[in-house]
């Protein structure tokens, strides 16, 4: 599998030609599958490449590349660099773990269950994130989701974590 090549610049590059209005992230995400993992691929290429393409749209989103809102990616039209005060905090491995977890439950099909389980990642990554010292609004922006909603994320936790 060719997952070393997919880098931000061919991203972003991909959204500004291809997508300029926006594009769902799991949409994007099956877009370079198809480049990049062939039949011959081992089991879980797919998910190697998501967990790079995340990575990298959250770099991108860090340096005012693009924006990500509930799923959807829309290239920013004159890239800029966020002032100092608004810039993102670092994301450590278990954030982006869970980061991970949270946009993969975003991008999953409709199923039974579904909601719940999105619930419960959302509330795993910003309740870290909030617990590693990080802004409400930082976390929420990561993650793709208004303010308001990353709140009333915070305010229920799931079953067990109460």
């Amino acid at each position: 599998m060719a997952v070393g090549r997919l880098s931000g610049r061919w991203i972003y590059e991909v959204l500004k030609t291809t997508y300029p209005t926006g594009v769902l992230r799991r949409a994007l995400l099956d877009d370079f599958a198809v480049l990049l993992v062939s039949k011959r691929s081992s089991p879980g290429a797919k998910g190697r490449l998501a967990r790079r393409l995340y990575a990298k749209l959250t770099l991108l989103q860090g340096r005012g590349q693009i924006l990500q809102e509930e799923g959807i990616v829309r290239p920013v039209e004159a890239a800029h660099k966020p002032p100092k005060a608004e810039e993102l905090p670092p994301l450590g491995h278990l954030l982006q773990n869970k980061l991970f977890l949270a946009l993969m439950a975003e991008d999953r099909p409709e199923t039974s269950g579904r909601k719940a389980h999105l619930q419960a990642m959302r509330w795993d990554f910003l309740a870290r994130a909030v617990e590693e010292g990080w802004s409400v609004l930082h976390a929420a922006t990561v993650l793709g989701v208004a303010k308001a909603v990353a709140e009333q994320v915070l305010a229920s936790p799931p079953p067990g974590k109460r």
